[in-house]
């Protein structure tokens, strides 16, 4: 199994090896050999409502890291041609428009939903794994150095975790985010919602998490 984050041009994928990580870049999900991932980018798209695993998430990342969870568009609004023509789409069906943070993504989260329908990949979110291992560990943001040096220690204690990415393109904490979402392969998993919907192509939308206790208990 691996772990799959998006970065700006491509996407970073991490394989957990017991005593640290093998880190790739692949500038489509196609470039990159996998038997399995976790990947943290929308899979299953909603028709005519939000995603009960986007608030399932946002409850339990509150009250430190739930704004890191967005509410993916419906089916159609993804596949919009334009930014506007989604937030129209998105509204007369969800009462919501969309970001413009997650219309910038939908390049990615079409390529995610093609994938889907081909290959075996499951959404997780990495705020949701960081949380389960350390609650801690998401105090603070990732995007500051606070943040991140302590989401590296909860990945030191599954082996070395020193720079990582840094000969790759793609930001340090795009490569710890794989990294995280790779231990998926060691830990029991759970499903948000434990009884997730299925979208028009039978894909559930569901975002995996560690079944897991605080392991700084």
């Amino acid at each position: 199994m691996k772990g799959i984050d998006g970065t700006r041009d491509g996407w970073i994928a991490a394989e957990y090896l017991g005593d640290g990580w093998s880190l790739e870049y692949g500038e489509s999900l196609e470039k990159i050999e996998f038997d399995s991932a976790l990947v943290d980018i929308p899979v299953g798209l909603p028709e005519n409502s939000t995603r009960l695993c986007d608030s399932a998430a946002i409850k339990y990342l509150s009250p430190e890291r739930h704004y890191s969870v967005f509410n993916c568009p419906v089916r159609e609004a993804v596949y919009a041609e334009t930014y506007e023509q989604a937030c129209e789409i998105n509204e007369s069906r969800t009462g919501k428009r969309i970001s413009r943070q997650a219309w910038n993504i939908v390049p990615k989260v079409r390529e995610a939903d093609e994938t889907a329908q081909k290959h075996k990949i499951n959404e997780a979110h990495p705020e949701v794994f960081f949380k389960s291992i350390r609650k801690e560990s998401v105090k603070h943001s990732k995007n500051s150095q606070e943040g991140l040096e302590a989401r590296l220690e909860v990945l030191k204690q599954f082996g070395k975790a020193d720079s990582p990415g840094s000969d790759l393109p793609c930001t340090e904490d795009d490569a710890v985010d794989a990294m995280v979402l790779s231990l998926g392969k060691i830990f029991k998993l759970k499903k948000l919602p434990e009884a997730p919907d299925t979208d028009a192509e039978g894909i559930e939308m569901k975002i995996m998490k560690p079944e897991t206790g605080d392991l700084s208990d």
